[in-house]
């Protein structure tokens, strides 16, 4: 008698590969009637795989159309490696699959804006530094602040229009979005290509003094010419009013 592990192996092998896999005798029905209910479960395995990429992406679903936005996905699901994987984590790859695939940049980046959205909202949390955080503070106190980037900032790239589901950030295509949740809410916040650039990075780096440095660098290269703080504060203030720091160390539970 083959072990437990063996026999799920089988059984998951029937339901990925079609009938040529199923283990008729771990069915005391006939091999018809066995087949059937395999079908039958098969289907619904599927259509809940349908519903979970439905449900992460929406607006793409309704950007998209229903029949369009079903037939990508049944294409996308059918992946030897999308069929191991389990429902939370199904929808993560969709929008390389877009990309893949030759889907049009909009669509790709709505995806890759769900997922941001998603991804912040389950991300860790934490207190964002706010500007009442560094008002008060003198200017060797600014400098020295601790900060990291909040754990629910996500960055995504903008690399075709905007999708009218995004009608929200306006008409214009930003050159980045900046997906954060400080409190309750998760946010997008547009960034252009100099905000951008500074908000990647906050990831590598110790203190505002640091971020500071490197944002003056950044209005430099950008404007070809030598920066300096009056002009980059302005872009790390929009960067604090959005959520995207924390003080280091900060994480609950941490």
């Amino acid at each position: 008698m083959p072990s437990l592990a063996e026999s799920q192996s089988r059984f998951i092998a029937c339901l990925q590969k079609g009938p040529d896999h199923l283990p008729v005798e771990m069915f005391t029905e006939s091999a018809n009637r066995a087949l059937l209910g395999m079908k039958a479960h098969a289907n619904t395995i599927s259509h809940a795989r349908l519903v979970a990429l439905e449900n992460a992406y929406p607006k793409l679903h309704e950007h998209m159309g229903h029949e369009e936005f079903h037939s990508v996905s049944r294409d996308y699901i059918e992946q030897d490696h999308i069929l191991l994987c389990d429902m939370n984590t199904i929808a993560e790859d969709f929008s390389r699959f877009l990309e893949q695939n030759n889907i049009g940049a909009t669509e790709v980046d709505l995806a890759k804006v769900e997922w941001a959205w998603l991804e912040s909202y389950r991300a860790a949390e934490a207190e964002p530094v706010m500007l009442e955080d560094i008002v008060t503070l003198d200017e060797d106190g600014l400098l020295a602040l601790p900060i990291d980037r909040h754990p629910a900032v996500q960055l995504i790239q903008l690399s075709g229009k905007l999708s009218p589901e995004l009608a929200e950030l306006g008409e214009e295509t930003p050159h980045a979005l900046l997906v954060a949740r400080p409190e309750e809410q998760v946010l997008f916040h547009p960034l252009s290509k100099l905000e951008h650039q500074i908000a990647k990075k906050i990831a590598n780096i110790s203190c505002m003094g640091n971020l500071l440095e490197k944002a003056i660098e950044l209005v430099g290269k950008n404007a070809n010419a030598e920066g300096d703080a009056e002009q980059a504060m302005p872009h790390l203030i929009r960067l604090i009013q959005a959520g995207a720091l924390m003080k280091k160390q900060d994480l609950q539970g941490s």
